[in-house]
């Protein structure tokens, strides 16, 4: 198992609530990037950029900007290439 997939098995089980919200958004824009036939390195990118659109937003007054919700929508994609 490659290093990035055992980390977001471990965002999984150990994170909080939010960051597997945020998880489970990569995930879901990953598969629906996949039935889009978009290739996984451009639906990895389209979660990544889900992820800091998402942070810009909270940098504007409306959350709090955290690299950690960043890092887990963006490793929601390989949760989907590697399983």
């Amino acid at each position: 198992m490659e290093p990035f997939s055992l980390l977001s098995v471990g965002m999984i089980i150990a994170a909080d609530f939010d960051k597997q919200l945020h998880l489970m958004a990569g995930m879901a824009i990953h598969v629906a990037a996949q039935e889009l036939e978009l290739t996984p390195l451009e639906a990895c990118l389209l979660s990544f950029g889900a992820g800091l659109a998402k942070e810009a937003w909270d940098s504007r007054g409306h959350g709090n900007v955290e690299f950690e919700d960043l890092a887990a929508t963006a490793f929601g994609c390989q949760v989907t290439i590697r399983f």
